[in-house]
């Protein structure tokens, strides 16, 4: 997980820094704090974390802080698999949640995203996930 977002946030020219410590262990994002004043591109979506948004044809959905997080992992990581542990333990550190809670998330953004045809979030059986840009 640490190379994936080294090599994706490097990509991106996003500074590592402030993201997470690789340090010792990575820690969870905090899109409020981290990411002020950033948009992204994702498909034909405009993705604004700061501002819990996401943006398709000048309609702007809000999203919950979490969606917001898992959608910003995925998104670093794009084309590259994240495991649902990396999830658990970047989004929610060492608070206990169900698979379901997760899984609840991820059909929300597919919803969602499922508006640009060439973005998906793919199902890595008994692995993660993996945003996908099939364009």
């Amino acid at each position: 997980m640490q190379a994936c977002l080294q090599r994706a946030l490097k990509d991106k020219g996003t500074e590592i820094d402030g993201l997470c410590n690789l340090g010792q262990q990575v820690k969870a994002i905090e899109p409020d704090v981290i990411l002020m004043n950033k948009t992204f591109s994702i498909g034909s979506f405009i993705f604004t974390p700061d501002c819990l948004t996401l943006e398709h044809k000048s309609k702007i959905t809000r999203l919950s802080i979490y969606q917001t997080k898992v959608l910003y992992l995925l998104y670093v990581c794009m084309n590259m698999v994240v495991t649902r542990e990396e999830i658990y333990r970047m989004i929610w550190h060492d608070v206990v949640v169900t698979d379901q809670s997760l899984n609840n998330i991820i059909s929300q953004l597919r919803k969602l995203l499922s508006a640009d045809s060439h973005i998906s979030i793919d199902t890595i059986r008994g692995v993660g996930y993996r945003l996908k840009n099939n364009s």
